[in-house]
């Protein structure tokens, strides 16, 4: 598998003022990046060793192999435990939902099974027939191990079905020299035996029993690392002289894709290459020619832009010793002499930060336009882009709109209208998904809507004649709104000698723009009264307005 520094130097300066002079992935940010501004973390195992490096992680503890015994710490490296009294410890391997750990011991033939919770070793798997195990994959329950002790032919790779109390080891492919490199990702298992020469990796469907060829991805250099994509559909090869690391399809064994860049591109060697279970890195490890200066190079796999770099002097990375443990980035660093081994922890991914920002008006009118704005920035410094946020909004009843999008400007800004139905509280919320650059991030503003405050209106004539028709037009619209559905009633008071009378009218109906009419026949001459109110719902205020009619006889 693959895993506060006071004694940071030149090297990671400059590293990571190199991070500031990226060009961002066309399309997801079009900008010059800053420099990184989250730290690694390097811990002293306090444990020296010639051989093991090799780094797990699981269920909150991080393993790593250190030849006569296995260090356990927690996730920020803080030591826990020792498992002691091993004999050639230098390749671990742990299931992505799996509570065992497995251990491979070069010296005494044999691959341990570890209990996470009590780091007990619960089983042992005799491999004296397949001597010097020494490289790990396990997809699940089952293991693969590659074994040799560096005779011609006497090395090569078995599969072990754990699920059973002593597996049978089940030959896989031809033999080696030295043991190979192993990874699985789905039904794909690549081996690729490292050393001088071409390297020839092996690529197998491992879905069959026994497993099915299914081609050699062949390079002109030799081989110090070998990875898997997501689903493997790419194998990720560390070639000790093209000083980068290449993507190969599994399928046509073709190579896809080159990822170069850090600071030790040019004449580092590569040591280590992992991608993440999600399929949103490549991690690339170098180290100089002198061994004494490491580098770690996070990659976006589709466009092979550099995300973010760390680096150490006085420290070389173990081959191979690049690991994922949820959001964490492990690997294990070494002094030169001493082989004191050393925990290095990348920050968290996404490796750099956003931040959302949204104002709005504190409070606002039913039916009137409002206008919230705000502003995606990136903790790099780097203009953002046109990117695609996320609105939720809540409406006073507790339910949800549907999801809608926005887009931003190029510089972050963005700004989007609403017209709320009714009175009450609204809240506002967007969000960034964020992407294998930065972390995603949101803003939410409440809002208090208050009833819409009509203003009623009504015109007809001043005089009227009785048996004659009296035609009314009333309004309660403004600032070109169009309103739901209102109510309004009319009742008619008629004051002549012999006293005053009130008669209800048919309700007119308003339309969408707040428009109405009626009529009316006075059958009486007097003075007539109209009182027209338009009745308040939980849109608007209700609001009252009278018109006066003189109505006298018709000539004689």
């Amino acid at each position: 598998m693959h895993p506060s520094s006071s004694d940071r130097a030149p090297v990671s300066h400059r590293l990571v003022a190199l991070a500031g002079s990226l060009l961002l992935a066309a399309g997801l940010l079009v900008a010059q990046a800053p420099a990184a501004t989250a730290a690694d973390t390097v811990t002293d195992l306090g444990v020296a060793s010639d051989r093991g490096g090799d780094v797990v992680g699981q269920s909150g503890r991080i393993f790593v192999a250190a030849d006569d015994r296995i260090v356990v710490t927690k996730s920020d490296g803080a030591l826990i435990d020792t498992i002691s009294g091993l004999s050639g410890a230098v390749a671990l391997s742990v299931a992505d939902n799996g509570r065992k750990v497995y251990a491979a011991l070069r010296d005494s033939h044999e691959v341990i099974e570890i209990d996470i919770a009590t780091l007990a070793i619960t089983k042992r798997i005799d491999l004296t027939a397949h001597p010097c195990p020494s490289t790990l994959a396990q997809s699940y329950e089952r293991l693969w191990v590659g074994y040799g002790c560096g005779q011609a032919g006497e090395g090569g790779v078995v599969a072990l079905d754990l699920w059973t109390p002593a597996p049978t080891p089940a030959p896989v492919g031809p033999g080696a020299t030295q043991p190979p490199l192993l990874a699985v990702a789905g039904s794909t298992l690549v081996a690729g035996e490292p050393g001088a020469g071409s390297a020839s990796v092996r690529v197998y469907d491992v879905s069959t029993t026994p497993a099915t060829p299914r081609g050699e991805i062949r390079a002109e250099e030799s081989l110090r690392d070998l990875a898997l994509t997501d689903y493997g559909s790419a194998a990720l090869s560390a070639l000790a002289d093209t000083r980068r690391f290449d993507a190969w399809d599994t399928t046509t064994t073709a190579r896809t894709r080159a990822y170069d860049g850090g600071e030790l591109s040019e004449h580092g060697l590569p040591t280590a290459v992992a991608a993440s279970p999600n399929g949103a890195y490549v991690v690339g490890g170098r180290n100089s020619p002198a061994g004494d200066a490491a580098e770690l190079v996070v990659y976006d796999p589709a466009t092979a832009e550099v995300i973010y770099s760390a680096g150490h002097q006085g420290k070389a990375l173990v081959a191979g010793s690049i690991a994922f443990y949820g959001v964490l980035t492990y690997a294990v660093l070494k002094e030169p002499g001493t082989g004191r081994m050393h925990l290095w922890r990348l920050p968290h991914s996404p490796y750099h930060a956003s931040s959302l920002t949204m104002t709005a008006p504190s409070e606002a009118t039913a039916l009137k336009q409002l206008t919230i704005s705000g502003q995606l920035t990136l903790s790099t410094g780097a203009l953002p882009g046109v990117q695609t946020l996320e609105l939720y909004s809540r409406l006073p009843d507790g339910t949800s709109r549907p999801f809608q999008e926005i887009t931003t400007e190029a510089d972050g800004t963005y700004q989007f209208t609403d017209t709320p139905p009714k009175w009450g509280s609204y809240e506002y919320r967007v969000h960034w998904p964020g992407n294998s650059w930065f972390g995603g991030s949101g803003a939410s503003a409440t809002v208090e809507v208050g009833l819409y405050q009509p203003v009623l209106t009504v015109t007809g004539p001043a005089t009227g004649v009785v048996g004659e028709r009296l035609e009314f037009t009333g309004s309660f619209a403004a600032d070109g709104i169009t309103f739901p559905r209102a109510f309004v009633t009319v009742v008619r008071r008629v004051s002549t000698p012999d006293g005053t009378t009130s008669t209800g009218l048919a309700k007119p109906t308003p339309t969408a723009d707040g428009s109405f009419s009626f009529a009316d026949t006075p059958a009486a001459a007097g003075k007539y009264t109209y009182v027209i109110q338009l009745l308040g719902t939980s849109t608007m205020e209700g609001a009252r307005t009278t018109h006066v009619v003189v109505v006298t006889q018709p000539p004689a």
